[in-house]
């Protein structure tokens, strides 16, 4: 027995060092509101993240008094991880009311940090008026893509409406965070609403498009991939020798601009995605 559980602490000491049991094991387990008011007072991301996530289970009814700024906070985790433990307390509703009012005045910042909360609720009747927030030109690129990324967050499937009338934004961050939150919608496979957004003016909107249609397997975007291939951005073209695998696209048609990809582009990432997709399609 003793060599039994000498043999047991020499494991668990092994698995510490090698990272195996790591600090998310201890989620919902010894919280206290000292260490959330001393995270807090450190100002550390990551502290607080997991004093929040230790205090999960935590009864502590003046802690949501200091938690309730943090939702403000200028870094984004910290805005998620107090939105996150205010959802589990009995004050919730009062929070999401509050965040869904935000959306109706003009401040942006507020906006964008009251869509942050509203994700992490994931509460499909916030739908409609985080719609109707992204769609608001009074409301900066940066707290409107926050809108689409909480859209994204909820995933119903009521909510690729108002992301798909967002690629028409002129914003770039907009049209960007709608492509991605697409991808998170229950039942949407879409993909041809991406093409268009391939040959768009930004980089990062163009790679969120052929990211799009991969991931949506949109067999009949092969085409638009296919001009990708020719983007002067790399991670466009690395993001289309993707996506043209991904989707399996036709050999005769995607085939010559792969093998040319693969020989001669020069950024070797491409080189090595094109090579990858040409063997998916003979495979």
């Amino acid at each position: 027995m003793r060599i039994q559980n000498k043999l047991a602490i020499t494991f668990l000491a092994s698995a510490l060092a090698l990272g195996a049991v790591s600090g998310t094991a201890l989620a919902g387990h010894g919280g206290s509101p000292q260490a959330i008011q001393s995270a807090i007072a450190a100002n550390s991301v990551d502290s607080i993240q997991a004093e929040l996530e230790r205090a999960e289970h935590l009864v502590c009814a003046g802690c949501t008094d200091m938690v309730l700024p943090l939702v403000d906070h200028l870094n984004y985790r910290v805005r998620q991880a107090a939105a996150w433990w205010l959802a589990r307390r009995g004050t919730g509703r009062q929070v999401y009311v509050a965040m869904l009012n935000r959306l109706a005045q003009p401040d942006s910042l507020l906006a964008r940090n009251a869509a942050d909360v509203l994700g992490e609720f994931r509460a499909a009747s916030a739908i409609p008026a985080l719609g109707a927030a992204l769609s608001n030109p009074t409301f900066t690129g940066e707290a409107r893509a926050a809108m689409a990324h909480a859209l994204g967050q909820i995933g119903r499937s009521d909510a690729a409406t108002p992301l798909t009338q967002a690629l028409a934004d002129s914003d770039p961050l907009v049209k960007a965070a709608s492509l991605q939150a697409l991808r998170e919608v229950d039942g949407f496979h879409d993909g041809m609403v991406a093409v268009p957004l391939v040959s768009d003016a930004d980089p990062q909107v163009r790679a969120e498009a052929a990211t799009t249609i991969g991931m949506m397997h949109t067999r009949l975007a092969a085409s638009a991939l296919v001009q990708a291939l020719a983007d002067p951005d790399a991670l466009v073209r690395k993001k289309a020798a993707w996506s043209l695998g991904a989707i399996g696209a036709p050999l005769a048609v995607a085939g010559p601009s792969l093998q040319t990809a693969a020989a001669n582009d020069p950024n070797p990432f491409v080189r090595s995605l094109a090579q990858v997709a040409i063997s998916r399609l003979t495979q």
